[in-house]
């Protein structure tokens, strides 16, 4: 049996009271309904860490997400500088505002990728921006469990609402802009698999509404809708739920919100916030940066792992030099290659599963295009979990490893999304495309 790692405690929360395996999957069936969730099976409590443990997740992303945003404004004095300094492709990325508003804004929300490494969380990307998947999830499974495990008013666990803190933003931001309390969400269905109505989006405007502000979902072709007689964008803040790359995909023109952000609607987070989510990113901070202080590289060293951008180059591993391609396949089960820019696990290649002829040539691929990563394989630590497809003799006790997705807003903690196999392999784990079952981390 697979040992379980100290720092997820071991202390296990019980199930809710007073209920059975059938009530606790339809409870979530219900709950999660129309917004992307596979009900066949469903944990039977959310993953309960110390609160000490909790606090460490948080405050390293928190930290992470700084050092990233400070390493990419430090890549050049503007926009431009920054995406030559990527070699990204600037068509993708039409829809910068103002300098100030770009720089103030680019992280104001975030959710890294974690595992447990042997020292505790290791850090394998920052996913930055207000598209980032899962939001809506963590928000909705951490209210569930709040309400099953309440008693007599006193839940068991510290588990943060993400709706809230993202609310918090919102009315910061207004207040800074000196407008009335406004938030349009602008996304589209096409991007959710599995989602047929709008649910997706009106459980977050309904909460929004509920605290005191106008709120209201966009479609991108009835975006037009909301401008008012005078030509301006009746709300002054705006939830950016979508990529360019997804939207072109789904040709979906951008017009209507280059039209939005010119009348006066600030759409959070802003275009340089998928610059700081590059990958490329994590790979100079990795590697250090010649205006980092010992407490940052330190900080690095402990919570990040060994992370390069490809390219033909000399590389220090473990006190060794080695050119990056020979390294990378000398030690393929040492690595994981990454693409710059990507998500749900699309462009990841694990060095341990992969057939050594498929690592080769995208290594070879990867060091002559430059576009990816190299970074060290972290085997994820394992912690209990219960599961149950609703009946009794489908109500188990297993071992998982947990990929952790800390959400960080303005700098806040707002709930942590976990996403791992029933099996309890380790692996490229993505709810879309790759079958993995998601939870909530809380503190206890």
């Amino acid at each position: 049996m697979t040992a379980h790692h100290p720092w997820f405690g071991t202390d296990e929360l019980p199930p809710p009271a007073r209920i059975g395996p059938e009530e606790l999957r339809r409870t979530f069936v219900h709950a999660m309904r129309d917004v992307g969730f596979d009900g066949g099976q469903v944990a039977t409590r959310p993953l309960t860490v110390p609160a000490a443990s909790a606090a460490e997740l948080y405050s390293a992303s928190a930290r992470l997400l700084a050092l990233l945003r400070k390493a990419l404004l430090a890549a050049g004095p503007g926009r431009a500088e920054r995406m030559a300094a990527l070699a990204v492709d600037e068509t993708l990325h039409p829809l910068f505002t103002d300098d100030f508003t770009e720089e103030r804004h680019c992280a104001c929300m975030a959710r890294p990728d974690a595992v447990i490494g042997p020292d505790g969380p290791r850090f394998l990307e920052v996913n930055v921006g207000g598209a980032v998947g899962g939001a809506v999830h963590t928000h909705v499974l951490t209210r569930t469990w709040r309400r099953l495990h309440a008693d007599g008013g006193r839940v068991p666990f510290r588990g943060h609402s993400l709706f809230a803190e993202r609310r918090r933003l919102f009315e910061a931001v207004c207040a800074e802009l000196g407008a009335e309390r406004g938030v349009a969400l602008l996304g589209t269905v096409r991007d959710l698999p599995g989602v047929q109505g709008t649910r997706y989006f009106d459980l977050e405007v309904e909460h929004l509404r509920r605290h005191g502000f106008a709120a209201e979902f966009f479609e991108p072709e009835d975006l037009h809708h909301g401008h008012g007689p005078d030509g301006r964008f009746r709300y002054p803040v705006g939830l950016r739920h979508f990529t360019v790359a997804e939207w072109r995909h789904h040709g979906i023109d951008l017009a209507p919100v280059r039209r939005a952000l010119d009348s006066g609607c600030l759409l959070l987070a802003p275009q340089t916030a998928y610059l700081v989510s590059n990958k490329k990113v994590l790979g100079w901070v990795s590697e250090g940066r010649p205006w980092m202080t010992g407490a940052e590289r330190e900080f690095v060293h402990r919570y990040l792992p060994w992370t390069r951008v490809t390219g033909d180059r000399a590389v220090v591993w473990r006190g060794r030099r080695y050119g990056l391609g020979e390294l990378l396949l000398r030690r393929r089960e040492s690595f994981v290659l990454k693409k710059a820019v990507g998500m749900c696990g699309d462009g990841v290649l694990l060095g341990p599963s992969t057939a050594p002829g498929v690592w080769a040539d995208a290594v070879g691929r990867a060091v002559r295009e430059e576009d990816s990563v190299a970074q060290e394989y972290v085997e994820p630590g394992r912690c209990a979990s219960g599961l149950t497809d609703g009946t009794e003799a489908g109500t188990r006790s297993t071992t998982i490893a947990p990929l952790l997705g800390p959400y960080i807003v303005a700098g806040r903690p707002a709930g942590c999304l976990v996403r791992y196999f029933a099996s309890g392999e380790s692996g490229i784990v993505s709810m879309y495309g790759h079958g993995a079952l998601i939870n909530v981390l809380v503190g206890s």
